[in-house]
């Protein structure tokens, strides 16, 4: 486990500010630091010193934000939003009955929209809500808040990246 190199660093920091904005972004890096462990980058919170522990026996540390790839790409994944959904820049609510189809890995349309969050842009990144404000996942808005009212009930309005429903899903892999 090692902090992140600076190039690496700023690969993450592009990623959150897309999704929360840049003010709550340094707001996070305040409270905790950003490491690397086996290719996924971890969040600490208020560690100050953490060489003691043996790599092999360690599986894993905080709260993991993302993963890089093969091709070192940043990609978030659904175990960092307890840490960002409280800070979301752009919020869709599903209604109860959509709920299941999100989590089971489909995308958001019209017709499963109950409210959308003002001056959401096309392809802007957002947070995927249902209607008692649990945050189900997040993914890219194909329609903004203004083409809302104007499209189609079977319109695709958020292309899913990722949910809650990948714990159950990917248990296998997700944790090794």
């Amino acid at each position: 486990m090692r902090d992140l190199k600076q190039d690496e660093l700023q690969k993450v920091m592009e990623k959150l500010f897309k999704y929360i904005g840049e003010e709550n972004t340094k707001t996070i890096l305040k409270t905790g630091n950003f490491y690397l462990h086996n290719q996924k980058v971890l969040f600490l919170q208020n560690v100050p010193n953490i060489s003691f522990l043996p790599r092999k026996n360690l599986v894993s540390l905080g709260t993991q934000i993302g993963k890089f790839t093969k091709t070192n790409q940043f990609h978030l994944t659904i175990t960092c939003i307890n840490i960002l959904a409280p800070f979301a820049k752009h919020k869709i609510w599903v209604k109860s009955s959509a709920e299941m189809n999100y989590l089971y890995g489909n995308d958001v349309i019209k017709a499963h929209v109950s409210k959308m969050s003002d001056n959401v842009p096309v392809n802007s990144h957002v947070f995927v809500f249902n209607e008692g404000d649990l945050c189900l996942g997040f993914g890219v808005a194909a329609k903004g808040s203004s083409q809302l009212e104007l499209c189609d009930k079977n319109s695709l309005v958020v292309v899913r990246q990722t949910d809650c429903g990948e714990y159950l899903r990917d248990q296998d892999i997700m944790f090794c």
